[in-house]
């Protein structure tokens, strides 16, 4: 059961709280038990590169920083940066930077900060699998990803071949990442509550079983191949620039795919 006791900021929509932005998919995590749970499951230690993505208002971020040497926390709301600062203000070894996730280099902050870097954030609903692919493109320069996503969301990156959920996100990721599903979270631990509950994941970041040669192409064929699900292989992929439907044809073959079958059924 939740104490209220435990609830951080029971009056955020008071005069003096920042009011959380729909149009960024703001929603905090309020729940001081479930914010210490995330920092202990995310195996933070000294000499880890933290990189926040969302800072919110900085709860999370104040315990990080008791177990990393240093926590970069990348912020798109000014408002926030600003209230943090003067209402809130971290430990000296957080830096908050105002950011867009979406356009931040996580390779320039791994050279930066000087090696791999540990994500950790609490993701806007309408953004994160866009982020989750970013991550993906540059996992070359992180670790481990721990993040608080929609449970749905959650349940695709670690769904199995076969599955209703098995698609897009599940091929991408599973390609360079191990999934763990961590925890969930109920909906009234956060402020404004969601709608549904959410999952921390974590994804550990390897090199692929098989590498593919030309990994834009191979998003591309997941993506087409799962456009249109119901659809056989041969034809999902017919139009796919710039083969020939004879060379994809000739591709499934020598691979030993049944061009009858469907993605949904295909481990990678």
């Amino acid at each position: 059961m939740t104490r209220q006791r435990d609830i951080l900021q029971p009056g955020i929509h008071k005069p003096g709280f920042p009011r959380p932005k729909r149009s960024l998919g703001q929603n905090f995590l309020v729940h001081q038990g479930t914010i210490e749970t995330i920092v202990r499951l995310s195996g933070i230690q000294p000499g880890d590169r933290v990189v926040e993505l969302g800072v919110g208002l900085g709860t999370l971020t104040r315990e990080l920083s008791k177990k990393a040497s240093k926590v970069t926390g990348l912020e798109i709301d000014e408002r926030l940066i600003k209230w943090v600062r003067e209402k809130r203000p971290l430990p000296w070894n957080v830096e908050l930077r105002h950011s867009d996730i979406l356009r931040v280099s996580f390779q320039g902050l791994a050279e930066e900060l000087g090696g791999p870097l540990k994500i950790i954030g609490n993701l806007p609903y309408n953004i994160s699998s866009q982020i989750i692919f970013k991550l993906i493109e540059e996992r070359n320069h992180i670790d481990r990803a721990i993040l608080m996503l929609q449970k749905e969301v959650a349940e695709r990156l670690a769904s199995r071949p076969g599955s209703k959920a098995y698609g897009i996100l599940s091929v991408i990721t599973g390609y360079c990442a191990d999934v763990a599903r961590l925890m969930d979270i109920p909906p009234g631990l956060f402020r404004p509550r969601t709608k549904v509950t959410s999952t921390l994941v974590q994804l550990e970041f390897r090199e692929p079983v098989i590498v593919a040669t030309d990994f834009a192409l191979f998003k591309n064929i997941v993506r087409k191949a799962f456009q249109k699900r119901r659809k056989k292989l041969i034809n999902a992929l017919k139009g796919l620039p710039p083969f020939s439907q004879d060379e994809i044809l000739h591709a499934l073959k020598i691979c030993g795919i049944d061009p009858g079958y469907r993605a949904e059924v295909l481990s990678i």
